[in-house]
């Protein structure tokens, strides 16, 4: 691949703790992720994956070593810096939906862009147009209470891509799911990131999962252990 990096670890470590009770969750990792890249990462408990998706997503800062963002430096960002790129850069899918229980789901789907301050027409008309990328449209005003797990995620999704981001951040996006819905959220995302050019950093504990990538990353003890090529889930898509 050619071009500058997306985003890129720059011997970044993350140490919890001092003296002999410091934990080093992360321990110079060296990564770079390209735009339109579909990347999972694996790992045991404790490998600091999660902490490296925490980095990642501006939710935690390295404590040594440096994360750029299309070749500028975070560090030094104070939290409103840190807060505006994951307002206006990033999006996230958890594996739990985090779906407000008693709003319809194009009233959840818009609620980043009320952030945004943006206009209510506006708003629901990109929200709607989320739902279509995701397969919802004509249940835009359905309850959450009223759709399936796999239904809610496609919402959460919908939530997650409404502001066009750079970089979709998915933590578990099947944990909660039955195989046969995590194969169609799995092809959903598999289409998003072919079609729609969305660049994707999944955490999976599942080879299955981990499979619908194209490149996967493996932490071992706070390490990048090593990295795999993938076929990009080119037998899962329907």
């Amino acid at each position: 691949m050619t071009g500058a990096p997306l985003i890129e670890f720059r011997q970044v470590s993350k140490i919890y703790g001092r003296g002999e009770a410091a934990i080093r969750a992360l321990d110079g990792v060296d990564l770079a992720i390209r735009q339109h890249e579909f990347v999972a990462i694996m790992g045991p408990s404790g490998s600091g994956k999660s902490t490296a998706m925490n980095i990642l997503g501006c939710l935690d800062v390295p404590t040594t070593g440096d994360y750029l963002f299309e070749g500028l430096s975070t560090r030094g960002f104070d939290r409103g810096q840190l807060t505006l790129l994951r307002r206006h850069i990033l999006g996230f899918v958890f594996q739990g939906f985090n779906l407000l229980p008693r709003t319809s789901a194009v009233e959840n789907v818009e609620l980043p862009l009320v952030y945004r301050g943006m206009h209510a027409g506006e708003r629901r008309r990109k929200a709607k147009e989320a739902l279509g990328l995701v397969g919802l449209s004509g249940r835009e005003h359905h309850k959450t209470q009223e759709l399936s797990g796999g239904q809610q995620q496609r919402v959460a999704i919908a939530r997650a891509i409404v502001t066009q981001p750079a970089l979709l951040l998915a933590d578990e996006p099947t944990g909660n799911l039955d195989t046969r819905t995590s194969v169609e959220i799995m092809d959903l995302m598999t289409r998003l990131n072919r079609e729609q050019g969305i660049t994707i950093v999944m955490v999976t504990h599942e080879p299955d999962i981990a499979s619908y990538a194209q490149r996967l990353l493996r932490f071992i003890d706070g390490k990048l252990e090593r990295e795999a090529e993938h076929s990009g889930g080119a037998d899962h898509v329907r």
